[in-house]
C-alpha cells in the first residue's frame, strides 16, 4: 500500500526532473558549466525537499545505507549511458543529439530522487513494523 509521502515525492521528483531536462534543452553555446551549477542546486534542493516531506526519517540498516550510495554510483552511470545512447543515435538521426544534455541530466535527477524516495520509505517502514519492547 502506498503512503502518501509516497506519490507526493514521485510527483516532485518528476517536476525537478523535467525542470532540470529543460534547463539541458537550452541551445546557447558555451553555458554548460552554468547549466551543470544549476542542475546540481537543484538536485540538492531536490533532495532536501524529499527529506522534508518524510521529516528526515530514521532507522535504516548498513544495507539500505549501502544500497542508496551504490544507487548514486548507478545514477551517474545511467546518466552517462543516456547522454552516450543519444550522441550514438545523433550519428544517423542529425537532430538528436541536441538532446542528449537534457535526457542525461533528467536520467540523473530522476533516479537521485527516486532512490532519495525509497530510502526514506524504507525508514518509515522500519518504524511502523517494529513492536515495541516488553518491560519485565
Amino acid at each position: 500500500m502506498e503512503v502518501p509521502q509516497e506519490k507526493e515525492s514521485r510527483n516532485l521528483v518528476l517536476d525537478y526532473a523535467l525542470g532540470v531536462s529543460i534547463l539541458g534543452l537550452i541551445p546557447i553555446s558555451g553555458l554548460l558549466t552554468l547549466k551543470l551549477l544549476v542542475a546540481i542546486s537543484l538536485i540538492v534542493k531536490m533532495l532536501w525537499d524529499i527529506g522534508v516531506k518524510w521529516r528526515f526519517v530514521k532507522g535504516q540498516d548498513i544495507l539500505a545505507i549501502a544500497g542508496y550510495l551504490f544507487s548514486w554510483l548507478g545514477a551517474f552511470a545511467m546518466a552517462f549511458m543516456a547522454w552516450l545512447s543519444l550522441l550514438g543515435i545523433g550519428l544517423f538521426v542529425p537532430y538528436i543529439s541536441s538532446f542528449r544534455v537534457a535526457a542525461a541530466l533528467f536520467t540523473l535527477t530522476w533516479m537521485l530522487g527516486q532512490s532519495t524516495n525509497q530510502f526514506y520509505a524504507i525508514g518509515r517502514s522500519r518504524l511502523t513494523t517494529r513492536r515495541p519492547s516488553r518491560e519485565i
